[in-house]
């Protein structure tokens, strides 16, 4: 992994973030289940993007480890959020 491939990973991450913290706005929390679902699907879907665009930011040239980086960090942004809320119980 490049320094390069370390910015559009964490870009995913805060993306799926947001986008995790705008669907709670939204939708009843009786459908916060589907978080993780959702943000693993975005994950997926703009680890492609970008794989697209910068053929050579992520390393390799086979689309299903860039899919599964992808979903990773996707996921890896519910870990952040609860890091945060973990954080701010403590204070």
């Amino acid at each position: 992994m490049t320094m390069d491939s370390l910015k559009e990973l964490t870009s995913i991450i805060v993306l799926c973030y947001l986008i995790a913290e705008g669907y709670k706005v939204i939708f009843k929390k009786k459908y916060h289940k589907y978080i993780p679902v959702i943000v693993g699907s975005v994950g997926g879907i703009l680890s492609i993007l970008i794989f697209l665009i910068y053929k050579e930011t992520f390393g390799t040239d086979n689309i299903f480890n860039v899919i599964a980086i992808g979903i990773v960090s996707g996921l890896a942004s519910t870990g952040t959020n609860q890091a945060v809320k973990q954080l701010i119980k403590q204070n």
